[in-house]
């Protein structure tokens, strides 16, 4: 055999080991990708799972905390109260005139807007917090949205409780919706429940 014949073959050989060593070498760049993007999606999984599962934690310590038993007697307080206009108001529940009346209110109020914020963020679910709060939303936001609006005049400021307004109109919004025959506190007075509740019962 030939001195250029033994190089001939061992140039062949030499190709063929690179080009073994090449798809070697891609195959290996290929499972990393691979493994790359099964990992970044695993990942991507638990981030999403973990997300939701402190969203959901977020929601039942809100519901919890409106729904709780202080809260309710403070709404239940809120609904009984009746007033005139602005002086008697303050007279009554007023910082003034009874600093515990005030301080309870403010309190739910200042929850109440703080939800409203979030709603509007989109933080929270509509239909979410519709189904947790109607029933304490919308009687408070009809019976002292007159209230919030002369508190903004009377402080200059029409930024109070912004987020207790988006919440009321949101919540009756939907409500409107949902249950357009349902009665709301507004129409109370104008209405026979006594022959209503004897209807359902019979």
């Amino acid at each position: 055999m030939s001195l250029t014949h033994i190089c001939e073959l061992m140039m062949i050989n030499l190709v063929e080991i690179q080009t073994v060593y090449y798809m070697v070498a891609a195959t290996g760049v290929l499972v990393a990708a691979i493994y790359y993007v099964m990992t970044l999606r695993t990942t991507q999984r638990n981030l999403k799972a973990n997300l939701e599962t402190r969203q959901a934690q977020f929601m039942s310590q809100i519901s919890n905390e409106l729904n709780s038993v202080e809260n309710r007697m403070i709404y239940f307080e809120l609904a009984a109260i009746e007033w005139t206009d602005w002086e008697d108001f303050e007279n009554k529940y007023g910082s003034a005139g009874n600093k515990e009346a005030a301080s309870r209110r403010l309190s739910l109020f200042g929850k109440l807007d703080n939800l409203g914020w979030l709603l509007k963020n989109g933080v929270l679910d509509a239909d979410w917090v519709h189904s947790q709060f109607h029933g304490i939303v919308t009687p408070l936001w009809i019976k002292f949205k007159p209230w919030v609006l002369r508190m903004r005049d009377a402080f200059n400021s029409p930024t109070i409780m912004m987020g207790f307004e988006y919440l009321g109109e949101k919540i009756l919004e939907i409500e409107r919706v949902k249950a357009p025959k349902a009665v709301l506190p507004s129409d109370i007075k104008s209405m026979d429940l006594a022959n209503k509740t004897k209807n359902i019962e019979t």
